[in-house]
């Protein structure tokens, strides 16, 4: 399996939490670009870690219960995965807000 394989199945798997990750990323950049707080900097990262555990909780309810095999059969760890998709998400969130840093600080 290539490198582009598992990007494209990564994101196949996660595409609810990257959605609405990146909903809440920018969010943040734009209350950041207003004006800039290194205590809002710590809550968007203590905020961030409650939306996405309550993101995969929803996702993992509601995600069909056969899809899982298709990921097991191609030899992908449903835990591997959720953990690929949840430090992406968060290593968005710190690229973003370094660079409001870094634009504003």
């Amino acid at each position: 399996m290539t490198l582009r394989d598992r990007i494209s199945l990564t994101w196949r798997y996660g595409k609810g939490i990257f959605l609405i990750g990146a909903v809440f990323n920018l969010v943040c950049a734009k209350f950041q670009s207003d004006g800039f707080s290194y205590a809002f900097l710590v809550d968007s990262f203590i905020i961030k870690a409650v939306i996405t555990a309550l993101t995969v909780y929803l996702v993992m309810q509601f995600r069909d219960r056969d899809a899982i095999f298709f990921y097991i059969n191609l030899g992908l760890s449903r835990r591997k995965l959720l953990v690929s998709v949840i430090l992406i998400d968060f290593l968005a969130l710190a690229i973003l807000m370094g660079i409001m840093f870094l634009l504003n600080g």
